[in-house]
């Protein structure tokens, strides 16, 4: 593809974007681009690449918070449990802990 603006390339990314959120696979998006945009399919190949990795990161990103967000809400559970002597609740909270960061894969070996 000749060079292109940087208005035009967040334009074709942008249109990429909203195919792969459609679930279109890279070849129909390939196709839709040489019709649309007559766009080389190496450069589109990269765009796609680039949005995975941009929406990989920021899934990463949300994870971590996700799992922060329930480890510190299970650790006050737990603590609350064992301060009124409720121990089978205490221990349940943390199982979850545990299973949440992958420090429990089953039973004894």
């Amino acid at each position: 593809m000749a060079q292109i603006s940087s208005k035009k390339r967040r334009e074709i990314k942008q249109q990429v974007s909203l195919w792969l959120d459609m679930g279109w696979p890279r070849w129909r998006i390939n196709n839709a681009c040489l019709e649309t945009f007559d766009g080389d399919p190496e450069f589109v190949d990269g765009l796609i690449r680039e949005i995975r990795h941009e929406l990989g990161n920021s899934q990463d990103l949300e994870r971590r918070d996700f799992l922060a967000q329930q480890l510190t809400r299970l650790e006050a559970l737990a603590v609350k449990a064992q301060e009124d002597g409720n121990l089978a609740v205490a221990l349940g909270a943390f199982k979850e802990m545990h299973a949440l960061t992958g420090l429990r894969t089953g039973g004894f070996p």
